[in-house]
Order: C-alpha cells, then sequence, then structure tokens
C-alpha cells in the first residue's frame, strides 16, 4: 500500500527522512501511526536498487498556503478562501539493503532517498526484514521480548544477552506502573522457554535453556508465589484482553504457566530456630545463612559494615581488614588441623576441596570453636574481642590503640541487633550431628532453576549483606571453572546497592560483575526507578536497556540519551504493559507490549481452587 513520498520541504539524510502523505478530500488516503514500518525503494547509480525500511516516530499536520492567524483559519473552515491540510510523517531510518541478482544483502551505501520516491506500508512479513529479525530467526538467535502493536514479536539477539557481544540488562522506570518486576520475570520465562524450544539448533540456546536465574526478592513476599497460577490471569481468561494475552504468549511461543522449576529460601525467624521467615507462604520455602567459614574464606566481613563510614573512616577500614585477614589466617591453619584430624581419624572426604576436607572433620568431631579458635556466630566474635589475647594484640599492634576494639564491639553489636544474628549460622561440630549439615546453604546451581531469596523482612545493611555473599558466591563459583553455564541476577532497587557515588565494598562487587562479568556469563538483570542514580559503570555496561514510563525530569540526564525526542516524550506516558527497549544491533529503541504474567508476582494475587474443587481433586487422587 502506498502511503505517501519522501518529501523534499524538509531535508532528508540516510538516518531521517520525511514524507508527506497522500490526500483525498483534505483527508490522508491513509492515515499512518506511530510505529508503523513504511518501505522506500530508489536507485542510485552505481549502487542500483536500494531498500530502506522505516519506522513512524513523528506525524504532523499543518495548513499549507493556508490561514496565519485564527481569523483566517476560521473563514479557511468555512470554505470562504482556499486552504490547504498538509501531512508530513517523520521516518528514522532502521535497515538500509540493496538488491543484487533478486536477493536483499546489506551492504547498502548510506544516501537519502530521492525527494518524491514513493513510500509503501511495509507487509507483516517485512516486519522482521526490517528490524533485522530474520537474520536472527534464521541463526536461531531470537529470543522474544515482547510484540509491536500488530501482535508481531519482537526479538532480542542471544549474543548481547549471554556475553557474546555484550551483557546485562537494565530496566528503569517510575514504581508501581513501569511494570518493571512483571517485565523482568517475563524475560525470564522467554529465556528458559525460548533456550528449551532451541536447545538443539543453537549452542548459545542450549547455554540460555541451562541458565540459572537468582532472583531477590526485595517487597513484600510477592516473588515468593512465582509457581503459582496469577488471580488476575485465571480471571481474565474469558475477557477480550484475556484472549490477547493468550495470542501473545502463542505468537512467541511462550507458555503461559507458572515457573516450574523454583526454590524459594527466605531468612530464619530467630537466631534459634531452622523455621523460614515466611508470612504468606507456608511451603517449600527453606532458611538461608552464611557461617564463619564462608564469611572468612569469601571474605564477607566488611559487607557487615556501614560503607558511607568505611570510606570516611579509615581507621575503621583497616581494623576490619585486620579482622578479616586474622580470622582468615586461622582458617587456614584449622584447614591443616583437619587435614591431620581426617587422616587420624579415617575420614572419607568427598573432593581434595579445603573447604570439604574442613566441613568433614567438622561433621566428625572436629570442633572447630575450642580446637581452631573460630566463632561460631556473631555474639562469639565480640567475646572474643576482649578474651582472645591474640586477637587483641594483632589489632593493637596494626591500629596501636585500645579505642579501635571497643569501636569495633559497638558496631558488632549494633549489627547484631539489626538482625546479623539471623543470617549468621552457627558452626560447630554438634550441628553436623544433629543432621542440621548445610542446611543455611542456597542450592541456586541447578540447570534451569529459577532460586527466589527474600530480602524484604531484613534491614537495609543486613540486606546489602546478603546481596554481596550471593554475588561473591556466583562469581566465585563461575572463575573456578570454565564453559560454565550462565547465571543471571535480577535485583530491583538496584540504586540502594549500586549507587551513582560510593557503594563501598558492594559496589565493588557490582562493577566487577558489571566489566568482568561476561566473561563467566554471570549476567545482571537491574531495575531501579532512576537509572540516573546507579552507578554510571554498571549503567553503561548493560547492552539491553529497558524504559517503562517515567518521568520527564528523569528522561532530560544522559542516562537516556539514546532515546529520541519523540521517544522520551512517548516514555513520559507509557501504560503498564509498554516498554521502549534498545539493543546494540537495533539502529533505533523500540517499543513493545508484553503479556499479563500468568504467574503469580503479589503476595496476594495467587490463584487459589475454591473448596468445591478442591474436594474434587481429592476425591480422583485418594
Amino acid at each position: 500500500m502506498t502511503v505517501g513520498v519522501v518529501t523534499g520541504i524538509n531535508n532528508s539524510t540516510p538516518y531521517r527522512f520525511f514524507v508527506r502523505l497522500y490526500q483525498s478530500q483534505n483527508q490522508p488516503t491513509h492515515m499512518v501511526q506511530i510505529d508503523d514500518v513504511v518501505k522506500v525503494v530508489f536507485s542510485y547509480k552505481p549502487y542500483g536498487e536500494i531498500v530502506y525500511y522505516g519506522i513512524v516516530t513523528e506525524i504532523n499536520a499543518k495548513w499549507d498556503f493556508g490561514p496565519n492567524s485564527g481569523y483566517e483559519e476560521e473563514i479557511a473552515l468555512k470554505g470562504l478562501s482556499p486552504a490547504f491540510v498538509f501531512y508530513t510523517a517523520t521516518i528514522t531510518t532502521t535497515r538500509m539493503l540493496r538488491k543484487e541478482r533478486g536477493k536483499l544483502i546489506s551492504d547498502a551505501p548510506q544516501v537519502p532517498p530521492p525527494p518524491g520516491t514513493e513510500v509503501f506500508m511495509a507487509s507483516e512479513e517485512e516486519i522482521d526484514i526490517a528490524f533485522g529479525f530474520d537474520e536472527l530467526i534464521k541463526q536461531r538467535m531470537a529470543v522474544p521480548i515482547g510484540v509491536f502493536k500488530n501482535g508481531r514479536p519482537a526479538y532480542a539477539d542471544i549474543r548481547y544477552i549471554l556475553g557474546e557481544n555484550g551483557a546485562h540488562i537494565n530496566i528503569s522506570g517510575q514504581s508501581g506502573v513501569a511494570s518493571k518486576t512483571s517485565y523482568a520475570t517475563f524475560l525470564v520465562k522467554s529465556f528458559l522457554d525460548t533456550g528449551r524450544r532451541l536447545r538443539e539448533d543453537n549452542e548459545l540456546m542450549g547455554y540460555l535453556s541451562r541458565s540459572r536465574f537468582v532472583i531477590f526478592n526485595v517487597k513484600g513476599e510477592g516473588l515468593l508465589f512465582l509457581d503459582k497460577w496469577s488471580k488476575d490471569w485465571r480471571n481474565s481468561q474469558q475477557d477480550e484482553s484475556g484472549k490477547e494475552w493468550v495470542k501473545m504468549y502463542e505468537a512467541m511461543k511462550i507458555k503461559p504457566q507458572p515457573f516450574e522449576t523454583v526454590k524459594f529460601y527466605a531468612p530464619r525467624k530467630s537466631k534459634k530456630t531452622l523455621t523460614p521467615w515466611s508470612n504468606k507462604r507456608y511451603d517449600g520455602v527453606f532458611a538461608y545463612g552464611w557461617d564463619s567459614i564462608d564469611i572468612f574464606k569469601m571474605g564477607l566481613f566488611e559487607l557487615m559494615f556501614d560503607p558511607e563510614e568505611l570510606e570516611s573512616n579509615q581507621n575503621l577500614q583497616l581494623a576490619v581488614t585486620t579482622v578479616q585477614e586474622f580470622f582468615y589466617e586461622r582458617l587456614e591453619e584449622a584447614i591443616r588441623m583437619a587435614i591431620k584430624f581426617c587422616k587420624a581419624n579415617n575420614c572419607i572426604t568427598s573432593s581434595n576441596s579445603d573447604e570439604v576436607i574442613l566441613r568433614t572433620a567438622i561433621s566428625n568431631g572436629f570442633d572447630i570453636v575450642t580446637q581452631a579458635k573460630i566463632p561460631e556466630g556473631i555474639d562469639n566474635l565480640i567475646e572474643m574481642f576482649s578474651k582472645d589475647e591474640e586477637l587483641s594484640k594483632k589489632i593493637e599492634e596494626e591500629l596501636r590503640g585500645k579505642a579501635t576494639i571497643s569501636a569495633m564491639i559497638r558496631r558488632l553489636k549494633s549489627i547484631k541487633n539489626i538482625g546479623m544474628d539471623l543470617i549468621w549460622a552457627e558452626t560447630n561440630f554438634l550441628s553436623d550431628e544433629l543432621g542440621l549439615k548445610d542446611q543455611h546453604r542456597i542450592d541456586w546451581d541447578k540447570p534451569g532453576q529459577v532460586t527466589v531469596i527474600d530480602i524484604s523482612k531484613l534491614r537495609p545493611r543486613i540486606q546489602s549483606f546478603v546481596v554481596g555473599a550471593v554475588l561473591v558466591e556466583i562469581m566465585r563459583s563461575r572463575e573456578e571453572k570454565t564453559d560454565q553455564d550462565p547465571v543471571f541476577i535480577f535485583l530491583d532497587e538496584l540504586n540502594k546497592y549500586a549507587p551513582r557515588h560510593g557503594g563501598g565494598p558492594l559496589g565493588n562487587i557490582f562493577r566487577d560483575i558489571a566489566e568482568r562479568g561476561r566473561s563467566f556469563r554471570v549476567i545482571l538483570i537491574g531495575a531501579e526507578q532512576t537509572a540516573s542514580e546507579v552507578d554510571y559503570r554498571i549503567i553503561t555496561q548493560s547492552s539491553t536497556t529497558v524504559v517503562g514510563r517515567q518521568k520527564g525530569a528523569e528522561l532530560e540526564k544522559p542516562e537516556y540519551s539514546h532515546l529520541t525526542t519523540e521517544q522520551k516524550q512517548r516514555a513520559s506516558l507509557l501504560q503498564q504493559g509498554e516498554v521502549i527497549v534498545d539493543q546494540p544491533f537495533m539502529r533505533i529503541p523500540i517499543t513493545v507490549r508484553f503479556p499479563l504474567p500468568a504467574w503469580c508476582t503479589r503476595e496476594d494475587g495467587f490463584y487459589e481452587l475454591d473448596k468445591e474443587k478442591l474436594e474434587q481433586i481429592e476425591k480422583k487422587l485418594f
């Protein structure tokens, strides 16, 4: 269908040109819409036939050779004076192709289409060509990320997701209306289903199908129900909107159903119990924590302290580093003692790993607390500052003063009071004898598994510790081995943990993942209300950028410079279920819609069978 011609009234470039719409009786013969895709075919010597595809980014209407004032306009509207309505559409080029022997190739010259050249609406089949999706689909590298307004799927390039060409995803938008969490879980579902569907056709899809997904639940308990049907989804199945969402899932070949392989973790309710702290979900939730071996072996001790204070108080920073190094040395000595213990007691170890040997010795009676002087918990650590002469001497030698010991004790007591003892698991042989060995560990490293870690009930500093501890463990697991399956980490409120300025030890961990993570297939999916408040090095390392509805003032920040002026205006008006996505292979960010999640993302939004249906199921089962 012909919609108009390239106009010479405005200056055209290879990347942006203008179309004057054909009209009949002062009305366009076909009114284009924002995001419509058009095609223009023209020739230049010596290149031959050239085909440009573009997307409508703006539409203007004005009088041409007509009134210049309200009075003149009124006369024109009454037909007393000649006036002509003029419609133009702004087109941003999405792909430049050249025809050779009947085939389209990508080495087209970058030249402006000539004024007067007819412009056509692209057919539905040409949408994939216009955005370069056809090559991705042919190579089995296309991952669905939503649909266009006409229902056609939009895709991302898996190479910019898994780290071949780039990695990391960032999602920003207003809280409550940008649907950041819903879109992030939709992407996880797309990654899993697409990877499984195409794993035999492409090696990268095989990696995607075996990916691990670690999701932090930061608000309420909504993400502790990802394996449950959404109440809103179930209730909408007979509505037109529900039928439209089903069509969207079908077009993208994604299964509209809850996640199948999910494990849920929450902190302990109290120090003296292994019961997970979960108020709404009563089954399938496990308690997590880290013991002294984990904390000092992985260097997590500094994560317990206020990052701003560590940066401003060099004396405290030195004290923390001294304590960390002191207990790391004791841990090494404990390992040597454990090796001797295992030889003397014929302990059978599952591997030659130092940590495995140490834990095996503990389970066979080696008391790490009394024999190796490693604290079993935060209470024991506080006590050691006044009773362990070797520790006191070490700190005094390094810092030349007892005041720092008192300051350290005060801070450790404060950390304990805000909940550190809920996630510091005790380390002693008695707990192993009682069958509690490794019950605090988060079992996240399983192919295709989604692991949800609840931190919503913890105080901010303890939340930061948990996030940092998990990230350190993931990075270490991937650094020790090559050719590992990918790990995706989703964290909302990223600006709290990796702020624009400062951030302390945790900020350094995020920067390390942003800059080196893709080498180990560790991919961050970060979300926040305002991208301008997140560490700049982390934001700029994200190869896939997603913008939901956003405030106009925020959109003027440099972090959104990849959006056109028109897209910034549109971003301030996006509705729920709409996002703007940008990836390096795209010439322009695209606006897509995504369906309502079939899985639950709200703590009060999971679907429950009524009593009659439950009784019917029980009769069939029993």
